[in-house]
């Protein structure tokens, strides 16, 4: 089973160039786009696409395909009860069809206007200066509403009810989720992520590997509160900030490697997705490693950590974690 780790009709672009952030540095580049065209065929056609067309509007968009690589690389079975349902209540109340199409015009605003600060937030945390080219879909009533796969594409639920209907909400989470564009690029470690684990060891460097980048990228975007701050927060913001959720998270953790000396390859796996995605365990923990490192070396540290690996990125921060906050090392 592999993790999670987000067409052709009109399309929204938003293109970001090269951003200098202080003199004598180069950032690298940020190149973006955004295209709504699944979303909002959509949208502009509800009652074709609950019934009549819904096989081939998914055959048909980018954002639709992407959204299968998805189910695919999760092992997490398609279902229509989401998209039945969505389009049914957005059928009985149209005007949640107008918001939403307001909503993707307005953040195709925010995001040419704000791109430069997007783009040196994001490098702030990457220690490269390699181009960086990610490409944002949206789509409508899907099972996950914010995803990456294939390296660079993005794809975003734009009728999530997560979203409350407020771009600095949305431009928080596809911060995130552009971050394990570059984070992919630049860690020696993604190919533990991206190959399912086989035994042990591999399983264990897996976790590793989850938990630098999905902490990396929650933490880069729970910083990013900071530029576009929104009353409607990710959930995963609210329990960074309960300490009793985060050391459940690191308990989680050490469960985890623990079992992997006994359990099947299988049953790690699922427990991996039960605790470490399902329960937030690697994005809650990995985000605290990240803090703590930031707080304690800065964030020019914290992103040189990315290129040094999972293993660097564990070892750095239990030498300044404390007891119950610990990381449990294998010899590797």
């Amino acid at each position: 089973m592999k993790f999670l780790v987000t067409a052709l009709l009109i399309s929204l672009l938003v293109s970001m160039g090269e951003f200098n952030a202080n003199a004598g540095r180069q950032e690298p580049a940020l190149k973006l786009s955004f295209d709504n065209s699944a979303a909002r065929y959509v949208l502009e056609n509800p009652t074709r696409a609950l019934a009549a067309q819904r096989d081939t509007i998914w055959n048909s968009f980018e954002g639709y395909r992407i959204t299968l690589v998805w189910h695919e690389a999760s092992s997490f079975p398609v279902t229509w009860e989401i998209w039945d349902r969505g389009l049914k209540r957005f059928l009985e109340d149209t005007s949640l069809i107008r918001k939403t199409l307001e909503l993707a015009d307005s953040l195709k605003i925010k995001a040419q206007r704000e791109r430069d600060l997007i783009a040196q937030h994001i490098s702030s945390y990457l220690n490269t200066k390699a181009a960086i080219d990610a490409s944002v879909y949206f789509v409508a009533f899907t099972t996950p509403y914010a995803f990456c796969v294939e390296q660079n594409k993005i794809g975003i639920d734009i009728t999530a009810e997560e979203w409350s209907f407020d771009t600095d909400c949305i431009l928080n989470t596809v911060i995130h989720e552009i971050y394990h564009v570059g984070f992919r690029m630049n860690s020696p470690d993604y190919h533990y992520i991206k190959n399912d684990p086989v035994d042990e060891e591999t399983f264990i460097r897996f976790c590793y590997a989850y938990l630098q980048s999905e902490g990396m990228a929650t933490y880069v975007s729970y910083k990013a509160l900071g530029l576009f701050p929104s009353d409607y927060k990710h959930t995963d913001f609210d329990l960074l900030e309960d300490d009793s959720q985060v050391k459940k998270a690191f308990s989680y953790i050490g469960m985890l490697l623990d079992d992997a000396k006994t359990l099947a390859i299988d049953s790690l796996l699922k427990e991996a997705w039960n605790v470490g995605v399902s329960e937030r365990a690697f994005y809650l923990a990995g985000a605290h490693m990240a803090r703590v490192l930031e707080e304690k070396h800065g964030s020019e540290f914290l992103a040189g950590l990315v290129s040094k690996g999972s293993l660097e990125f564990a070892r750095e921060y239990n030498a300044i974690a404390t007891n119950d906050y610990a990381i449990a090392l294998m010899p590797f």
